[in-house]
């Protein structure tokens, strides 16, 4: 539970939006540049990057979300 804490932290962290329970008074609505999945993970050093439009295709069979 800590560890998934930490991702969502970090991942929140990576977006300049409101999203979801995630809301910024600075940024209060959704940026349409990022309209992308964050993949985060790392137990020791936590990462998080967006998921590429291929990465997608792939996870999906190849039909468009």
């Amino acid at each position: 539970m800590v560890a998934h804490g930490r991702w969502m932290y970090h991942a929140a962290l990576q977006r300049t939006e409101s999203r979801g329970m995630h809301k910024r008074a600075d940024r209060p609505a959704p940026d349409p540049a990022q309209h992308h999945r964050l993949l985060t993970g790392g137990l020791d050093e936590i990462w998080s990057r967006p998921e590429s439009v291929q990465e997608q295709l792939v996870a999906s069979g190849g039909r468009a979300a």
